[in-house]
C-alpha cells in the first residue's frame, strides 16, 4: 500500500520536532559563509586579516546594520510558526469531517414514553461519544506533535467519528505539512544548499559554488578549474 505524501510529511514533522528542543540548547556552528571565506582567505594573509575583522564586527552587538539572528531565536520562531500552523489546520479541518455526537435524552423523555433505563442508556452513550479521545479538542492538549499525530490519523483513515478526507482536504494537508517539514529541516540545517561564494576562485577567478547543510562540512568548488575546498576538521583540545 502506497503511503500518501501528506502522511510522510506529518511523520517527518513528528520525528524532527524533538530536535528543535535540542537545538535551542546548542551553540550555533560556524556560519558556513564566514567559515569558508576564512578558510579560503588563508591563501594570503591580507584576506585572512580582513575576514577576521569582519567576523569581529559581526559578533559586535553595537554594530550598526543587520546581523544574522541567533540560532536559538530562529529555532524558536520556526517552532512557534509550525505549531500555530498545524493547530490552525486541525481547528479548521475538524468541524468539516467530525460527525456530531448524539445528544442526551430529551427533556420530555417521560412524555415520549421512555423508561428511566432508556434515558440512562441514551445519556451514557452521548457521554461516551462526546468524550471520545479521538475527537479534536480546541482546549487542553494543543501541541505541534499532537496536531501532527491527529492529522496523520485522519490522512491514513484511522477509525473514529470522522468522515473520510476529500481530495481537496488531503491536498491541503499535504501542502501545509510539506511546508512545515521543510521549515524544520531548514532551521536544523538538514537541507543541502548550493550558493555562489562572495569571492572568486583564487586560481582562475571562476565562480565558486558553496555546498552546505545535511550535516556535511561546508565545501566549495570552482566551476572553471574544478578545484575544491572543504573546511578542515576541528582539532580536539
Amino acid at each position: 500500500m502506497t503511503t500518501h505524501p501528506a502522511a510522510t510529511h506529518l511523520i517527518r514533522i513528528a520525528t524532527l520536532w524533538p530536535h528543535l528542543d535540542d537545538a535551542l540548547d546548542q551553540p550555533r556552528a560556524a556560519w558556513y559563509g564566514v567559515g569558508l571565506q576564512a578558510h579560503l582567505a588563508q591563501l594570503d594573509r591580507a584576506d585572512a586579516e580582513e575576514a577576521a575583522a569582519l567576523r569581529a564586527l559581526e559578533r559586535d552587538p553595537q554594530q550598526i546594520g543587520e546581523t544574522p539572528a541567533p540560532l536559538s531565536l530562529r529555532v524558536l520562531d520556526t517552532a512557534r510558526l509550525v505549531e500555530t500552523t498545524l493547530l490552525h489546520l486541525a481547528d479548521t479541518l475538524a468541524p468539516q469531517i467530525t460527525r456530531a455526537a448524539i445528544s442526551h435524552a430529551p427533556a420530555d423523555w417521560e412524555a415520549r414514553g421512555w423508561a428511566p433505563a432508556d434515558r440512562a442508556h441514551r445519556d451514557a452513550a452521548a457521554d461516551r461519544e462526546q468524550a471520545d479521545p479521538r475527537r479534536w479538542r480546541y482546549v487542553g492538549l494543543r501541541t505541534a506533535e499532537y496536531a501532527a499525530e491527529w492529522l496523520h490519523a485522519r490522512v491514513i483513515g484511522e477509525d473514529g467519528p470522522f468522515r473520510p478526507l476529500t481530495a481537496a482536504q488531503l491536498h491541503c494537508v499535504e501542502q501545509v505539512a510539506a511546508g512545515c517539514a521543510d521549515r524544520i529541516a531548514a532551521v536544523l540545517d538538514l537541507t543541502v544548499r548550493e550558493e555562489t561564494a562572495a569571492r572568486p576562485c583564487p586560481d582562475c577567478a571562476g565562480r565558486l559554488v558553496v555546498t552546505t547543510g545535511a550535516g556535511r562540512a561546508p565545501a566549495a568548488r570552482c566551476e572553471g578549474c574544478a578545484r575544491g575546498w572543504t573546511l578542515p576538521e576541528p582539532i580536539a583540545a
